[in-house]
């Protein structure tokens, strides 16, 4: 992940405006004038920071990416006994997304990705994936298990999360019933195992 050389106060003002604009509205919805108008600046004045809309796109992705990655790493540095692997980061999801444009931001482009940038959304998106991969297989270490049992109870982790994701996306109104079942299920697979 690349790092960021510091931002001055406008363009961490023209980043938090299209955070929210491209969040509600897509990428083809929220225009470089919203853009500019939410953050009390010219249009052309944007070009001082980025060199196109994409632009801006883009380093919202790095951003995001970025910031998921990391709260992962520090959700599953939490985990504690007696809690199941990875359990840590479930509980904290919900809250996340409320709280963090870079989550809503994130997940929204995964499944709803503007088509000319389909390829680099599901590529960042993808790098999250594998940071919640990475993390849970280092959770189930101590169960040992074998490579094909790995990919199982990884892929059904993966599987709560792409679950929760959806729901907090879409706002069915369900996501406390999917949380508990999804949970359930993902804890009763996990009793199943012995650790070594």
């Amino acid at each position: 992940m690349q790092s960021h050389k510091p931002r001055s106060s406008a363009k961490l003002r023209i980043i938090d405006a299209a955070f929210a604009l491209f969040f509600m509205h897509g990428y083809e919805g929220a225009s470089l004038s919203d853009i500019a108008k939410a953050v009390g600046i010219r249009k052309a004045s944007i070009y001082t920071h980025f060199a196109s809309k994409e632009a801006i796109f883009s380093e919202l992705l790095q951003d995001a990416l970025e910031s998921e990655c990391a709260f992962v790493k520090s959700c599953f540095a939490a985990d504690i006994e007696p809690s199941m692997p990875g359990e840590a980061y479930c509980h904290a999801f919900e809250a996340r997304y409320e709280s963090a444009i870079t989550l809503r931001f994130l997940i929204r482009m995964a499944y709803a990705a503007p088509v000319h940038l389909t390829d680099s959304s599901a590529a960042t998106f993808n790098v999250y994936i594998a940071a919640l991969t990475e993390q849970i297989q280092q959770a189930l270490q101590p169960y040992q298990l074998d490579s094909a049992q790995l990919a199982l109870y990884t892929d059904a982790y993966l599987g709560v999360i792409d679950s929760l994701s959806v729901e907090l996306l879409y706002a069915e109104g369900l996501y406390e019933r999917r949380f508990k079942a999804m949970l359930m299920l993902y804890h009763t697979a996990i009793k199943q195992l012995t650790k070594k």
